[in-house]
C-alpha cells in the first residue's frame, strides 16, 4: 500500500472559509424562513421598513467610521503611539494588548453609537 503524496493531503483553507459562509448563508436563510413562517404580516411590515433603515446605514455609517476612526487615532495618541509600527512592535513583538483592547473598545462604542442613531 502506498502513501498518498503530502500535497495531496494538505486542504486549501478558502475552501474551510467558503463551506463557513456556505453555512452561515443556509442558517441566514432558514432563520428568514422561520421568521416569515411565525408571523408573516410583521415581516412584511419590516420588508417595507427596509429601505428606509438602509438609507439611514448608508447616511450614518461613514459619519461613524470617521468618528471611530478619530477616536482610534486619539486614543492610540494619548498611549503614547506615533505610528502604525510603533503599534504593530508594541502588541507583537512585546505581546502587549493594550492597542488591541483600545481598538475593539473604540470599534463597541462606535457600534453602539450607530445603534443609537438608527431608528427604525
Amino acid at each position: 500500500m502506498s502513501e498518498a503524496p503530502k500535497e495531496t493531503l494538505k486542504k486549501s483553507p478558502t475552501r474551510g472559509y467558503l463551506f463557513a459562509g456556505l453555512v452561515l448563508l443556509v442558517f441566514l436563510a432558514l432563520g428568514q424562513l422561520v421568521s416569515f413562517l411565525l408571523e408573516a404580516n410583521s415581516y412584511k411590515i419590516f420588508i417595507g421598513r427596509l429601505p428606509v433603515i438602509l438609507s439611514m446605514i448608508a447616511f450614518w455609517g461613514p459619519i461613524v467610521a470617521i468618528m471611530a476612526g478619530v477616536f482610534v487615532w486619539i486614543v492610540l495618541r494619548l498611549l503614547g503611539f506615533v505610528s502604525l509600527e510603533e503599534i504593530r512592535i508594541e502588541s507583537v513583538e512585546q505581546n502587549n494588548p493594550t492597542p488591541a483592547i483600545a481598538f475593539v473598545g473604540t470599534l463597541i462604542a462606535s457600534i453602539l453609537f450607530l445603534m443609537l442613531v438608527i431608528r427604525p
